[in-house]
């Protein structure tokens, strides 16, 4: 009986493990660095430069209303005086879930002296892209 037991959780541990990666496929990186490039960099620059309109003009209606200006100002200013302003990027990865690409960066900011993660999720929508989610993670941010 401990046996199967033990098989059983055996079973259930690489089930666990295996089947979250099957709902995200990896695309190649030439497919997505056309467009995600240019937006994400967009976003990052407007973030230096205190600019709302510049960073949220490829948004999607969802995420313009989960991140209006409101939010905006009461967010951004807090997480760049921990990381600093954005210097560069590097593209990491690319998957596709469900209907969105979800493409990663490491990025460098002038405060944080590792690298803060960059995740930028698109859509397509009648045959533009647009980004509908976007998060940064490092050391300084809060969660970590």
């Amino acid at each position: 009986m401990k046996l199967y037991k033990n098989i059983l959780l055996l079973t259930a541990l690489i089930l666990l493990t295996i089947l979250p990666g099957c709902s995200a496929q990896q695309i190649p990186l030439a497919e997505v660095t056309q467009y995600a490039d240019s937006i994400t960099e967009n976003i990052l620059m407007a973030m230096n430069e205190d600019n709302y309109s510049r960073f949220s003009q490829d948004f999607d209606e969802q995420m313009k209303n989960g991140l209006d200006e409101t939010k905006y100002n009461n967010t951004i200013p807090g997480m760049k005086n921990k990381i600093g302003q954005y210097i560069s990027k590097e593209l990491v990865s690319a998957e596709k879930k469900d209907q969105f690409v979800v493409v990663t960066y490491k990025a460098k900011f002038s405060e944080e002296s590792g690298d803060v993660i960059i995740r930028s999720v698109f859509s397509d929508i009648n045959g533009k892209k647009y980004i509908s989610g976007f998060w940064m993670d490092s050391q300084k941010l809060p969660g970590n």
